[in-house]
């Protein structure tokens, strides 16, 4: 149990993701769901850090198979009056969408409930296929979107955004970014908020009294709700007053009602902070207000009327799109037009006034872009803001002059699998096998047949890092989660090329099942390759449907990958299971199925290399606080004599454990034991006889060689002064 989440007072250090947890403890929250994907997955290991005290207090915290069946849960929970999060990242919104739209415009009638849909966002597509913002969809679906800036915020705001659910009988999209989630902070903690409805105080449910009409929504009734909208939203706005969620910062700068400042900002989320930053590292703190709006759809039109009456020309400083400056100018336009104000305000984002490039839309922010694309702005409202432009042009100087400090020399690292990944066995297999398959001599002498060219289609899991070298030619096209299979059968009837699709134990559970299914009833000529390794691995190790345990710690039923193939298809369709780290049966297994015509589906059973290391760490310290040594430990050696440096290891592998050192005898390629595993992958290839598995027999501890030193007399280090601020990234 990690006790941070038990903490009633003072302050406490935590993860952004773990910050979600515990404002959702602060805020009564009774179930917490979702589906792990970054930035977001963080969330579940905190629920499980946690987890003795969610079952003491009858919280449940559940990984659904999928968005769609976790944005669900939401309309469920709300039934009960309880307050519920789902969790799950941009790209996972799009398939909850259709849920969460009905589920938002229904209305159970209730108000201590609440639906909060928490989404991590990835400005800069870091970990993301697609640019998504996740705001339009929100809008789309007419559901809120509340941003946090502040770590504190995060926390707070979660209590905040259940009572803005509850009460405005609206789901809440809670936005978090990639540097909300992965960051962290020094944040004041509160007591918990336990659920009265939980799973340890069950209700009944009674029906006699039930408006159908606000719960079910079919048409005639959808024309309904949707009209209630307008009302339910401006209930939004004045508990988002109450609760100071949009607030106004350097008022003052403005000076009197006549003269309002020639700037000011509008803004949200970490957008402030970066902005905040970025007017500090330019000496202008404090000199233009800003309009911070925690709830940035529907923006309130109250808050821009009155921020209107602070500045003359209005900056608006968001990542991504012009979300907030479309709606902010049509704001302006409506109050211009109903004669509110008297004249229509310049509004700037994207684009600047004296042809300026505005605030970028592609990728995401940061402080340092912030300063570069507002000095020019600020220069040019200089003598309207009657500031002194030494700071700034010396500011100005200095980025010129760090543009143009040459890079250093970088090696260019492209994602791959992790050392002792199964899915590396598979790719070299298929690496090798490609290569054959296009060879007219081995194909006919193998297989009485010419060459065979095969297509291989993409979806979402660790496998995913088959798209880069040296394993790029096993993906010619990615889709969505679980979505190959639909790939190749949008492509199946019009070619004569063999079709493989690999598909994860977590995405099969997901969503690939089902285009396993289509495949099958369409009878479609493609090979599914199943790659079973026993977790939800790309996210951290979730759990999933195929598991034993849940994230509470829980027995649950094991579902079997066979038995769910067999009760689809019947007796024609071959279904093997294999480990794939036995090559030469695999890849004789392979060859044979994929050369077969319809639906054919080999699952290649082998854990994780992660969740096995671990396991063989545990046994190693268990070894050495028995014996205070390892009695038996091999590794993979390579002898540089023998190496003639042809890069076939590593072009057929990928392997980081494999690296390049430099010999009298020229560049040669040896194992990093940092890094290696030793579990042979490069070795099994037999492309090279430099290889060699070396066992080393261990008679006795060795002795410890900082027993000689005398460490008492170092002098211990001086502290540091942070007498004023500073700032540092790590890059990581």
């Amino acid at each position: 149990m990690d006790e941070r989440f038990a903490q009633s007072e003072g302050r406490a250090v935590l993860t952004g993701n773990e910050l979600i947890v515990k404002g959702g403890l602060e805020g009564r929250m009774a179930l917490l769901t979702g589906y792990p994907g970054s930035p977001v997955a963080q969330v579940f290991s905190a629920a499980q850090a946690c987890r003795p005290l969610l079952l003491r207090h009858g919280i449940l915290a559940q990984i659904a198979n999928n968005e769609a069946l976790a944005g669900s849960r939401l309309h469920g929970a709300r039934m009960a009056n309880v307050r519920a999060m789902a969790v799950f990242k941009s790209v996972g919104m799009h398939v909850a969408a259709d849920g969460l739209a009905l589920g938002n415009l229904s209305e159970p009638g209730n108000t201590e409930g609440g639906a909060i849909v928490v989404v991590g966002d990835d400005p800069w597509m870091e970990s993301t296929q697609n640019n998504n913002d996740s705001r339009y969809l929100s809008q789309h679906l007419h559901i809120p979107v509340l941003e946090p800036s502040t770590f504190q915020e995060l926390k707070d705001w979660v209590d905040a955004a259940f009572d803005l659910s509850g009460k405005s009988s609206l789901y809440v999209t809670y936005l978090v970014s990639t540097n909300h989630a992965d960051g962290g902070g020094t944040v004041q903690v509160r007591p918990n908020q336990y659920p009265q409805i939980s799973t340890n105080s069950k209700i009944s449910l009674t029906f006699e009294d039930f408006d159908y009409d606000r719960m079910a929504i079919l048409p005639p009734r959808t024309w309904d709700r949707e009209a209630s909208l307008a009302a339910r939203f401006k209930r939004l706005w004045g508990l988002a007053r109450a609760f100071r969620l949009n607030r106004i910062f350097h008022a003052e700068s403005a000076g009197s009602d006549s003269e309002p400042a020639p700037i000011g900002f509008i803004t949200s989320g970490l957008s402030y902070a970066y902005l905040e930053q970025g007017l500090g590292d330019l000496n202008l703190t404090g000199r233009f207000p800003i309009l911070k709006l925690g709830i940035t759809y529907p923006i309130d039109p109250d808050v821009i009327k009155e921020f209107l009456g602070f500045a003359r020309t209005i900056v608006v400083v968001e990542e991504k799109r012009s979300f907030m400056e479309s709606q902010i100018v049509g704001i302006c336009r409506d109050l211009f037009q109903s004669g509110e104000i008297a004249a229509m305000p310049s509004v700037w984002g994207k684009k600047f006034p004296f042809n300026l490039p505005g605030i970028p839309e592609e990728k995401g922010l940061n402080p340092s872009l912030i300063v570069e694309t507002l000095i020019p702005l600020l220069k040019n409202h200089a003598q309207a803001m009657k500031t002194d432009l030494k700071h700034i042009e010396a500011l100005e100087a200095r980025y010129r002059q760090i543009t143009q400090i040459p890079l250093p020399p970088t090696i260019a690292r492209t994602p791959t699998f992790c050392p002792g990944c199964p899915h590396r066995d598979s790719s070299s297999v298929f690496l090798t096998m490609l290569k054959d398959f296009k060879d007219p001599n081995y194909m006919w002498k193998r297989h009485r047949r010419g060459p065979a060219q095969l297509v291989f289609h993409g979806d979402t899991g660790c496998y995913s890092m088959l798209v880069y070298t040296p394993n790029k030619f096993l993906m010619n096209n990615y889709a969505g989660m679980g979505l190959g299979g639909g790939t190749g059968a949008g492509i199946d009837p019009f070619i004569t090329n063999k079709q493989v699709i690999f598909l994860g134990d977590g995405t099969f559970f997901h969503s690939g099942m089902l285009a396993v299914s289509d495949s099958i009833k369409n009878k479609q000529d493609i090979t599914y390759i199943i790659l079973d390794n026993k977790t939800t691995a790309m996210t951290g190790h979730q759990p999933h449907a195929g598991t034993e345990t849940d994230i509470m710690g829980r027995h649950t039923f094991s579902q079997n990958i066979e038995h769910i193939l067999l009760a689809m298809s019947d007796a024609n369709i071959p279904i093997t299971r294999v480990d794939p780290a036995d090559r030469d049966r695999y890849r004789a297994l392979v060859e044979e199925t994929i050369l077969k015509d319809g639906v054919k589906i080999i699952i290649a059973d082998k854990e994780c290399g992660i969740t096995f290391q671990r396991k063989v760490k545990i046994l190693k310290k268990q070894a050495l606080k028995e014996a205070g040594y390892l009695p038996v430990e091999k590794r993979i050696n390579i002898t540089a004599d023998v190496c003639e440096y042809c890069l076939e290891c590593t072009n057929t592998t990928g392997c980081p454990g494999l690296n390049v050192v430099e010999t009298d005898f020229g560049p040669k390629i040896s194992t990093d034991l940092s890094v290696c595993v030793s579990d042979g992958a490069c070795a099994k290839g037999k492309v090279c006889p430099s290889f060699e598995e070396v066992v080393i027999y261990r008679r006795q501890a060795p002795g410890d060689p900082m027993g000689t030193l005398n460490l008492d007399t170092l002098p211990a280090p001086r502290p540091p002064d942070f007498d004023k601020a500073w700032n540092a990234y790590i890059g990581g």
